[in-house]
């Protein structure tokens, strides 16, 4: 999900207030409000994320094969406690992945954009 419009079609497949979804490598989150409004919003790297009454689909975005420009993992950690998600980056061992990129015979397109993104 990239856009408010396919996001708002989404928000029908499901009932619970948030939905993790991935894919698409760029964090972001989208919100139903109880106006029937959609609003998307990035979701930065060490920010918290509390979950109120709106519903949410929640993309903390991915590991390789960044879109966002950013190469290092993208994760977020869902803490039912506190009733909130934080959203992290952290780098990884991005030259071993090209290597074992190559050595299988992948696209070079592909294992050269690991370092820098799309």
């Amino acid at each position: 999900l990239l856009s408010t419009d396919s996001a708002r079609q989404n928000f029908a497949y499901f009932q619970s207030q948030f939905c993790l979804i991935g894919h698409s490598h760029v964090p972001l989150v989208f919100e139903y409000n109880e106006t029937g409004a959609c609003l998307f919003s990035e979701f930065p790297a060490d920010s918290v994320l509390t979950l109120a009454e709106n519903r949410l689909i929640i993309n903390p975005g991915g590991v390789g094969q960044p879109r966002d420009g950013d190469p290092r993992a993208s994760y977020a950690i869902y803490d039912n406690e506190a009733r909130s998600i934080t959203h992290y980056r952290i780098p990884y061992d991005i030259g071993a992945t090209q290597s074992r990129m190559t050595e299988h015979g992948l696209p070079r397109r592909l294992v050269a954009r690991l370092s820098y993104g799309v």
